[in-house]
């Protein structure tokens, strides 16, 4: 995957600096680094207090910042431009969302699709599921953003992932899907 490898080299080479205290990547974009287990908790404890339908609304309003911040300081084509399956794919890899892949992926040009994912390796379901078990509701924030970067990056309309299967309750990997 040589998306991926130049992204891992990004990692590693001169494309994170340090500021002031900050991770800035390409001297443009601030990061920071929270741990999975931390995460987990957070994103637990948020589903918990207001229900699973809030916390994957949050996961969505991320998703679309975050999407909306690569475009603009990288210089993405969002929409059937650079960012494809494949791009999408490397970049959540690159962040420690684990890694993805599209089991089925039908996208019509007015938006029409069917999509299925399976995710693993993420390291805050992972967490998760330890934490919780199968009462992790977790995995919503992630269906979120993925749902985002699905109406945002790919240019889908009505991208609303539901879970087929979960990690957290003994599948092998987190089973989403969307269709419209």
């Amino acid at each position: 995957m040589a998306l991926s490898n130049t992204l891992k080299k990004l990692l590693l080479g001169r494309a994170f600096s340090t500021e002031r205290g900050r991770i800035k990547m390409f001297e443009k974009m601030d990061w920071c680094l929270i741990p999975s287990k931390a995460l987990a908790e957070n994103f637990q404890n948020i589903a918990e207090k207001n229900g699973k339908k809030y916390l994957y609304n949050l996961g969505y309003e991320a998703g679309l910042s975050a999407a909306n911040e690569m475009v603009k300081f990288m210089g993405l084509i969002p929409k059937g431009g650079w960012l494809t399956q494949k791009a999408i794919i490397a970049m959540l890899e690159f962040i420690g969302f684990g890694q993805v892949e599209f089991v089925l992926s039908k996208i019509e040009k007015n938006g029409h699709h069917h999509i299925i994912i399976h995710v693993k390796n993420n390291p805050v379901i992972e967490h998760a599921k330890k934490l919780y078990g199968s009462k992790s509701m977790v995995c919503q924030w992630f269906m979120g953003v993925y749902s985002a970067h699905g109406d945002f990056d790919l240019g889908i309309k009505n991208s609303y992932l539901k879970e087929n299967s979960c990690f957290c309750k003994g599948s092998p990997f987190c089973e989403w899907e969307t269709k419209w």
